[in-house]
């Protein structure tokens, strides 16, 4: 062989050699790309299935658990909603604590809006099972949920009404107060806040006339729905009595008899 020839050898051998390393790093490529790939549907199949179980009948439940009278619980933005069996003839009422969690609604001067509406509906609770009536809470702790939530709870709990509490305010002018109900394109929803309203103030709460609103909790709601402001933060006087036991303590009891009152009329 002349040298030539054995130098053209060298060179063929050496090619192939370089062939054969190009495709072993590629093929190592895609062998750490495929296994890179897995890693992350695994990783995603886990989370996937822990919040599945999270939102499972029987699953430990985080703070912000939606309970009903009956202990049947659901979890917000979960698929199960609370469907307490009734007796026959009773009256099943969801009571919604505006806002909660993060969602702290309107704060002043050291009152919190989705505290004492979370405290007003919790009395409310006790009134109105002390009477007979089954409820359904949408929040029974401090716990954001969404408004599609509160409303989806609503219309599948098989309840007879809504009532959802919040607190008003108005900065410009700090003399407005009252006690004031909203409801939305419904006569029976009209009724029933102007039955509550009625009762409020033959318990002597200062209250403003019924009027429609566009919320979401109301329109989204099929069953006769109420908002409640149950008075304006911004006022001072107002103010303290939100923030006091008694006074919301006189709301649950207003709220209650205005709701059993119209129930009882139908």
């Amino acid at each position: 062989m002349t040298v030539r020839e054995r130098q053209a050898s060298v060179k063929a051998i050496r090619k192939k050699r370089g062939r054969r390393l190009m495709i072993a790093y590629a093929l190592r490529g895609v062998i750490f790309l495929l296994l890179a790939l897995m890693i992350a549907l695994m990783v995603c199949g886990v989370l996937y299935i822990r919040e599945h179980l999270d939102h499972a009948p029987g699953s430990e439940l985080p703070d912000g658990n939606i309970g009903d009278s009956t202990g049947a619980t659901t979890v917000a933005g979960g698929s199960i909603i609370p469907a307490a069996p009734s007796i026959p003839g009773q009256v099943k009422i969801v009571l919604d604590a505006g806002h909660g969690g993060d969602q702290p609604g309107c704060v002043i001067n050291g009152a919190t809006e989705k505290d004492i509406t979370l405290s007003i509906v919790l009395l409310l609770q006790e009134k109105l099972e002390s009477e007979g009536a089954a409820v359904v809470l949408t929040r029974s702790t401090d716990y954001d949920v969404s408004l599609p939530d509160r409303s989806e709870i609503a219309n599948k709990a098989g309840a007879n009404y809504f009532i959802s509490i919040h607190c008003n305010s108005y900065e410009d002018d700090s003399s407005v107060k009252g006690f004031e109900c909203y409801y939305y394109q419904s006569a029976k929803s009209e009724n029933l806040a102007e039955a509550i309203t009625s009762e409020a103030d033959s318990y002597s709460i200062s209250t403003r006339k019924v009027k429609e609103g566009n919320y979401a909790v109301l329109r989204e709601t099929a069953i006769p729905a109420v908002l409640i402001e149950a008075g304006f933060l911004t006022n001072a006087e107002e103010r303290g009595k939100l923030m006091s036991r008694e006074y919301q303590e006189l709301l649950a009891e207003a709220i209650a008899s205005g709701i059993l009152g119209y129930n009882d009329a139908f």
